[in-house]
């Protein structure tokens, strides 16, 4: 659920960082379209074409919100694609932004993360860290979706990171309930709930009160914690003031009367549930209103009216059935406008392309390697070919990110994924990839015990002859590998993996720095 920011002011044209608090206001939705649209009114005209570009993408962005998808998403597009023609870099990172922001509320898991990923990678280096921290924070969302959890909670913490150095409190608390949050998502509830204790403190501390996305988040898990107590008592700390969007404010007091029914409070759950019509009334939020129908249900039983029960959940699995179907038109209609012509669609295969790689690195990622790894091990034995796989892992390397900086552990991780892309590019379907923190993989083709050995001590030696001075504060870099083949080791993906995970680990247990491909 996003932050609540304070209601912008109508910009002066001539004072450009006005956008960038524009851009990167997290809430109050009526108000940023109501800044948006005076100032569009006021200076289209005559502003520059850029700045008017990025003011009506934040308008389209909000249409998204109140439910004109598809408008949206076309405006979103022409905007993308002007940009694209004119190489105007920071415009076409922000229009993927967007789009993948809007392909994630309408579940389109791949889709988001492509434009997730391109809103990454096409940000200028110039970009101030804070739009790069906004970016992340989609990033993670995308792969929160996708499944990709290990690696959402690690664009997480860099956008913590950037947004902490930034002094950005609202982009560093929403970073850290989407972390948070995520963690509940993924039943990883002692985490979350050491996590969510440390996010409304850490939101008391920066702003004095708890916005609408840290109550909701907090509350949900402590009541999956049997906190209930805990939540309802933050429930009942919400104020819905006329910025909050709908969709956050139904939603919120749905989670409410769950809680308030739980503790046994059915008057106060009945209540609940009737603000929750009030507020879905209008608003095109049938999704929630099913939701509703379905904790209704739950209410009757609760109360020992069956029948009432019965209908009512009858009534929720008849409705589930004809919003899904109304659902997937508007997607279908979304999609269209988003990729209705070929170059948008060569554009997608590009951007599904970059999806593939970890935007660190530039290699390959967790996701290429889950989805293309058991075809190329068949390809292999189907041909009577062996196939080679490590996995490589930076020795002490918390100690960088400790010692120096993170920017000096992120320097580290490039130029050893160099080494690594070296030894396996000119290698006919072979590839290295980051599978996450400082673990990376190869798949080396054609090679057997011996010779994928020999290739790794190389790639091993490569790493330590680096000159490291003045990047890791006088500390030296080395990596563990652990190798497995196929035949050999086995013929399937997770057996592969797991032989040479387990000698990673005798790597490391036998002293580090070295190889190890027999156990």
């Amino acid at each position: 659920m996003s932050a609540v920011a304070e209601e912008p002011a109508v910009p002066d044209p001539s004072e450009p960082p006005w956008l960038r608090d524009l851009e990167l206001t997290v809430g109050s939705y009526d108000a940023v379209a109501v800044a948006a649209q005076q100032w569009l009114e006021q200076h289209a005209a005559h502003a520059d074409a850029v700045v008017v570009r990025r003011v009506e993408l934040v308008d389209a962005a909000v249409s998204t919100r109140r439910g004109l998808l598809e408008d949206g998403a076309t405006q979103m597009r022409e905007i993308r694609q002007w940009a694209v023609d004119r190489g105007e870099a920071y415009l076409h990172a922000r229009a993927e932004r967007v789009l993948g922001v809007l392909l994630r509320r309408a579940g389109e898991s791949t889709a988001s993360l492509e434009h997730a990923v391109a809103a990454v990678n096409v940000l200028p280096a110039e970009t101030h860290p804070t739009v790069l921290a906004d970016h992340l924070v989609c990033l993670g969302d995308a792969l929160a979706l996708s499944g990709s959890i290990d690696e959402a909670l690690e664009e997480y913490l860099r956008a913590e990171q950037l947004a902490r150095a930034c002094d950005h409190d609202e982009l560093y608390l929403l970073a850290l309930n989407n972390r948070t949050y995520t963690l509940y998502e993924d039943a990883r509830l002692d985490e979350a709930v050491l996590l969510a204790d440390e996010l409304v403190a850490a939101t008391l501390e920066v702003t004095g009160e708890l916005p609408l996305h840290t109550l909701d988040t907090a509350a949900s898990i402590y009541a999956a914690a049997g906190r209930l107590e805990e939540a309802e008592r933050l429930f009942a700390m919400v104020e819905f003031t006329d910025d909050v969007a709908p969709e956050d404010a139904s939603e919120t007091l749905l989670s409410l009367a769950r809680v308030r029914r739980q503790r046994g409070d059915l008057d106060g759950a009945r209540q609940t549930l009737a603000r929750v019509a009030a507020v879905c009334e209008g608003q095109h939020l049938g999704a929630v209103e099913i939701r509703a129908l379905s904790e209704w249900a739950e209410l009757s039983a609760a109360t020992g009216d069956y029948q009432r029960a019965f209908e009512q959940y009858k009534q929720y699995h008849e409705r589930l059935l004809a919003q899904r179907v109304v659902e997937q038109e508007a997607r279908a209609r979304m999609m269209q406008a988003i990729f209705q012509t070929s170059q948008a669609r060569a554009e997608s295969e590009r951007f599904r392309e970059m999806s593939y790689r970890d935007p660190l690195t530039k290699l390959r990622n967790r996701r290429y390697v889950d989805e293309h790894l058991s075809e190329l091990i068949d390809t292999q034995l189907a041909e009577g070919r062996s196939l080679a796989v490590a996995f490589i892992d930076l020795d002490l390397f918390k100690r960088i990110n400790d010692t120096c900086s993170h920017e000096a552990g992120d320097e580290v991780l490039r130029r050893v994924a160099a080494v690594l892309d070296g030894a396996t590019r000119h290698a006919a379907g072979g590839f290295s990839a980051r599978m996450g923190g400082e673990e990376f993989l190869v798949a080396l083709p054609d090679h057997d015990r011996a010779s994928a050995e020999e290739r790794l001590e190389d790639l091993r030696r490569a790493v330590e002859d680096i000159d490291w001075d003045g990047t890791t504060c006088g500390l030296p870099v080395t990596v563990s590998i652990g190798c497995a083949t196929a035949p050999d080791d086995g013929v399937e993906r997770l057996l592969l993996l797991g032989a040479a995970d387990r000698r990673l680990y005798a790597a490391k247990d036998a002293g580090r720095n070295r190889v190890v491909s027999l156990r």
